[in-house]
C-alpha cells in the first residue's frame, strides 16, 4: 500500500507540473491504473460539439486503442445510463459495475463498446472478462464531462465500495485538472484555487442547484454529516437539517440575500449537532439564482465552551459582588437583630407591633438583595430565550453595581426610550449590561459621568453606554473582544467580560460597536432586532 501511495503522490506532483492537456490525461490514466486496474480507458467530451475532445489509455495495446476509438460510448449513451432509475441498482459508490450475468438489450449494446484483452481469462467467483465498470466524470454544475472505463482489477476480485474508494478520490482530484483546461477561456486562475479550497477546506461546503437540489459536497461535508456524496446528490438541502429545526426562518432570510446563524443539523445516524451555517444564493449576470452555497461548521463544542465561559465570568462577577452584597446585607441584618433583641425585653404590645413591622421591612430588603444576586447567577443553560424589555434589564444591572459602591463618585444619567421587547435571555442580557457598566465605571478614575440611553430605531432597539473615563488606548482597540484580553492588573480582571458580552449579543442576532478617544471616554453601542410577531 505504501508503494501505491508513493506512486500516486508522484503522479499528483507531475500533474501539477504538466504543461499540456494530453500530458495531464495520460498521467490521470496512469494514476487510475495505479489505484488497482490493469487496463484504463479515459476520455473527455467537448460538450458544445458533442464529440470526444481527448482520450488517454493505460495498459491497452495499439489494437485495443483502435477498437475503442471506433466503438466507445457516446455522450448521450452515458447520460441515458445516469438518468435511468433502473441503472441505480448497478451503482457502487459513484461507479457503475455491470456483471457479465446481466442480460439486457441496452446493456448488451453498451457491452459491445468495450474491449476484451486476448489474454484475459474467465475466473470463477471473480472478475469476468465481460464485466464492466465505469466512472462518470462530473464537471462544474454536475454535468458529465467524460468517462473512465476500467478492466481487469489487479486483485482479480469483484469490486466493492471500499476497494473503489481510492480510485474515486483520485478521479475527483483529477477532474479539477480536466476542467481547468476545459474552461480555461472562461475562468481565471482563481477558480482553480477555489477548487482546492473546496476540497481542502475544514468547513463543510454544500452546493445545490436553483431548485435547492444538492449537486456536490466537499470531503469536510462528508466527514461532518457522515453521508457520502452519492447519498445526498439530488436531495434537498433541507435533508441535512434536523427535523426539529425551523427551516422557514433560514429560507426566508436567505431569499433576502444571506442567512448566517447557528442551527440544528443531523448526521447519518440521526445524531444532532449545532452548526454555524452560512447559506447564500448565487446569481448569474442576469440576476437569476442559479445555485445555492451552504457552508457549515460544527460548533457544538464551541457552544458548550461558551456556556462554561459565561458561567466562569458570572462566578468571577459574583466574587466581586460578594463584598458589596455582604455590606448591603449587614445593614438590614443588624437592624433585624437589634429590633429582635429589643422586642425580647419590651412589654408594650404596640411598640412590639411597630418593631415587628420594621423587622418585616428589613427582611424584605434582605430578600430583595438575595433575589438580585440569585437572578444574576441563574444558569443561562436552564433559561430559555423569552421576550425581554432591555430597559428593565439595564435598571436591574445598575442596582447590582450600585451595591459595590463603584458608582458613588459618578453621575448617572439615564434616558430610557419606549422600546419594543426583544427575544433574549434576561439573565444573559443582564450579564452584558453589568459588564459594560462595570467597565465604564472602572475607566473613570476620580469623578465622572456615565450616561445610559435607549431608543427605538425602526426594527431595532439601540442601547448606548457612554462614560467620561480614560478611553481605550488605540493599540488595544482591535483586541478588546478577544477572550482573556485585559489591561487590568493580574487578579483584577478575567479578560472575559467583553468577549462574553460579544458572544451573547451575537447569539441573539445583535451587534456591538464602540468609539473611544484618549481621555475623552468611550461609547459602546448595542443593537438588537425587535421581537417579530
Amino acid at each position: 500500500m505504501d508503494k501505491v501511495i508513493i506512486k500516486i503522490l508522484d503522479i499528483v506532483s507531475r500533474l501539477r507540473n504538466a504543461r499540456t492537456f494530453q500530458e495531464k490525461m495520460a498521467l490521470i490514466a496512469e494514476g487510475i491504473g495505479v489505484c488497482g486496474w490493469t487496463y484504463v480507458h479515459l476520455y473527455v467530451f467537448d460538450r458544445d460539439k458533442k464529440e470526444i475532445k481527448s482520450a488517454a489509455y493505460w495498459g491497452i495495446d495499439e489494437d485495443g486503442r483502435k477498437h475503442l476509438e471506433t466503438h466507445r460510448m457516446k455522450l448521450h449513451e452515458i447520460e441515458t445510463i445516469l438518468m435511468k432509475q433502473e441503472f441505480e441498482q448497478y451503482k457502487i459508490g459513484r461507479c457503475y459495475y455491470i456483471s457479465h450475468s446481466i442480460d439486457d438489450e441496452f446493456i448488451n449494446k453498451i457491452r459491445s463498446t468495450g474491449w476484451v484483452p486476448n489474454d484475459e481469462k474467465e475466473k470463477s467467483d471473480a472478475w469476468h472478462p465481460q464485466d464492466m465498470l465505469f466512472i462518470p466524470l462530473y464537471g462544474f454544475g454536475g454535468k458529465v464531462v467524460g468517462l473512465v472505463s476500467v478492466d481487469d482489477p489487479i486483485d482479480s476480485k469483484i469490486p466493492t465500495e471500499e476497494s473503489l474508494r481510492s480510485v474515486e478520490l483520485f478521479v475527483d482530484y483529477a477532474v479539477a485538472f480536466i476542467e481547468e483546461d476545459e474552461f480555461e477561456n472562461y475562468f481565471s486562475k482563481s477558480k482553480a484555487v477555489l477548487a482546492e479550497v473546496f476540497n481542502l477546506s475544514p468547513v463543510a461546503i454544500v452546493v445545490s442547484d436553483e431548485n435547492d437540489k444538492i449537486i456536490n459536497i466537499n470531503p469536510a461535508a462528508e466527514n461532518i454529516f457522515s453521508f457520502k456524496i452519492d447519498e445526498v446528490i439530488g436531495k434537498d438541502t433541507s435533508f441535512l437539517f434536523s427535523p426539529s429545526e425551523n427551516l422557514e426562518n433560514v429560507l426566508q432570510q436567505r431569499q433576502n440575500g444571506i442567512f448566517k446563524g447557528e442551527v440544528l443539523m443531523h448526521q447519518k445516524d440521526g445524531e444532532e449537532f449545532w452548526g454555524y451555517v452560512v447559506n447564500v444564493p448565487i446569481e448569474n449576470f442576469a440576476g437569476e439564482i442559479e445555485s445555492y452555497l451552504l457552508m457549515a461548521l460544527d460548533v457544538t463544542e464551541t457552544k458548550n465552551l461558551q456556556y462554561y465561559l459565561i458561567r466562569a465570568e458570572k462566578l468571577a462577577g459574583i466574587g466581586i459582588l460578594a463584598s458589596g452584597i455582604a455590606h448591603e446585607l449587614n445593614n438590614p441584618l443588624y437592624g433585624i437583630l437589634g429590633l429582635a433583641e429589643t422586642i425580647v425585653e419590651e412589654d408594650d404590645v404596640k411598640i412590639i407591633h411597630e418593631y415587628a413591622n420594621d423587622i418585616v421591612e428589613y427582611s424584605r430588603e434582605a430578600a430583595e438583595i438575595v433575589k438580585d444576586l440569585a437572578g444574576y447567577s441563574y444558569s443561562s443553560r436552564m433559561e430559555t430565550a423569552s421576550t425581554v424589555n432591555p430597559n428593565i434589564t439595564i435598571q436591574n444591572a445598575l442596582k447590582m453595581i450600585r451595591r459595590l459602591g463603584k458608582l458613588n463618585n459618578i453621575d448617572i444619567e439615564e434616558d430610557y426610550g419606549e422600546l419594543t421587547e426583544i427575544n433574549a435571555s434576561a439573565s444573559e442580557l443582564q450579564q452584558v449590561f453589568v459588564n459594560l457598566i462595570t467597565n465604564a465605571a472602572d475607566s473613570i478614575l476620580d469623578k465622572g459621568k456615565l450616561t445610559i440611553t435607549t431608543l427605538q430605531v425602526r426594527d431595532f432597539v439601540e442601547i448606548r453606554v457612554s462614560d467620561t473615563g480614560s478611553g481605550i488606548p488605540e493599540k488595544y482597540r482591535a483586541h478588546i473582544f478577544e477572550p482573556f484580553f485585559t489591561t487590568k492588573p493580574v487578579g483584577e480582571g478575567t479578560g472575559l467580560g467583553l468577549y462574553i458580552s460579544y458572544r451573547i449579543i451575537n447569539k441573539y442576532n445583535g451587534t456591538i460597536d464602540f468609539k473611544s478617544s484618549k481621555n475623552n471616554g468611550t461609547i459602546f453601542t448595542v443593537k438588537f432586532p425587535t421581537k417579530q410577531d
